[in-house]
């Protein structure tokens, strides 16, 4: 089935930089995805006039569930000696409008170029993703089978690689003996102020028959500012663009720490992989009141169950079980627990059809205010859709995914 899924994430293009130099030839190609489906969510939170709220059912149509819908151009220039000149240019876009997914962004999702040699490993520079992400964001099951609304709660351990690293420099090592190393630094580019902006992540993965390891650690300074678009143009699964997003500017933070570790091993047709990541985000504007305007650090420590056993060559079955547990700074904690089930048809090499469920119930503390007293409650959010009213939310994805 290795060749009938697309993942997420960038580990296609990372994978890329490394093997392009044993073709020995200079190429440029276009590629890309066509992903639609259809999504009913059990209850969407909608503010009345009187500033009360209410939940209901909804229908909309979706794209880049499974496969973010996207096109790019990749190539590669052969120098000899095992040494290629490579590049990528990415852009992801809206199915049901055409539009880009990130306004004045024209290749939001890579924007690079670099070297690769065979024997001292891949070099590149721009816009693209960090080994962490990379590396850790294979095991979970949101790139795989369980679609984008699967993801991680808000995808706060950007496993699904809400965002990228602008200005930065990126190294991948070659396999010594299935140990591959990677790093990243991105610049700010802000003018006597060399912290602003400023990210960096280290990452490690072992890969040698079934078995599969990873682990590594990612922190960017202003994460709204410098990766997720800014107020305007927050791409984040906790955007403000929706009125009644309920975990709104969450992620506007001073600074952003994530340590994760994971693996996965197959058993023939059936594969197990697990995940454990720890986010903090330091002074969240989201908990900020007039008495402590610097806001509250906030943690999430999340764990997943993934497997999916191959039922036929062409059809592939999914369980996830998804644990979040969320302490703010001196608030009790809220825990979020999820479950995917799914299934993933493959008419041919290019085209699949899905059918996916997600079910999410809330706990605890909670996160959500309730705009009339103010007062703490539970509100269920599937990654990707509009929170619930109460502390449970169903989703149902059904869709199809074309490559090109």
């Amino acid at each position: 089935m290795a060749d009938t899924f697309v993942k997420r994430s960038a580990l296609a293009l990372a994978a890329f930089g490394l093997s392009m130099g044993a073709h020995a030839q200079s190429s440029v190609t276009l590629y890309g995805t066509v992903d639609a489906g259809l999504i009913y969510t059990s209850n969407q939170q909608t503010t009345l006039a009187n500033g009360s709220t209410n939940g209901h059912a909804n229908y909309q149509l979706g794209g880049g569930n499974l496969v973010p819908s996207r096109w790019g151009l990749m190539g590669t220039e052969d120098l000899g000696a095992g040494t290629t000149v490579n590049f990528a240019l990415e852009n992801s876009f809206l199915i049901g409008s055409g539009a880009m997914l990130q306004s004045n962004t024209l290749f939001n999702r890579n924007a690079w170029v670099g070297v690769n040699n065979a024997t001292y490993g891949a070099l590149t520079f721009g816009r693209q993703y960090d080994p962490f992400s990379d590396y850790m964001g294979a095991y979970a099951s949101s790139n795989n089978w369980a679609t984008l609304y699967g993801s991680h709660f808000g995808d706060v351990d950007n496993l699904n690689e809400a965002f990228n690293f602008n200005n930065s420099i990126k190294y991948i090592s070659p396999s010594f003996g299935g140990f591959t190393l990677g790093g990243l630094f991105s610049l700010g580019g802000v003018a006597g102020n060399f912290s602003q902006n400023k990210g960096w992540a280290l990452a490690a993965n072992y890969a040698q028959g079934p078995l599969s390891l990873s682990a590594g650690y990612l922190e960017l300074n202003q994460p709204l500012q410098a990766a997720l678009g800014g107020t305007s143009g927050y791409i984040g699964d906790f955007s403000c663009a929706n009125a009644d997003a309920a975990y709104c500017l969450l992620q506007d933070a001073s600074k952003l720490r994530i340590f994760g570790a994971g693996g996965s091993y197959s058993f023939g047709k059936a594969n197990v992989a697990v995940t454990y990541t720890h986010t903090r985000l330091s002074q969240s504007q989201y908990f900020a009141t007039a008495a402590r305007p610097a806001g509250t650090d906030v943690s999430f420590d999340i764990a997943e169950l993934n497997t999916t056993y191959a039922l036929a060559p062409d059809l592939q079955l999914g369980f996830a079980y998804i644990f979040n547990d969320v302490k703010p700074g001196g608030s009790g904690s809220t825990r979020v627990h999820q479950i995917n089930l799914g299934a993933v048809y493959s008419l041919s090499k290019r085209t699949a059809v899905y059918a996916v469920a997600i079910g999410q119930k809330s706990s605890g503390a909670g996160l959500g205010v309730d705009p009339a007293t103010g007062a703490s409650e539970n509100l269920a959010q599937i990654p990707n859709v509009v929170n619930s009213d109460t502390d449970r939310q169903v989703s149902v994805v059904l869709g199809l995914r074309h490559n090109f």
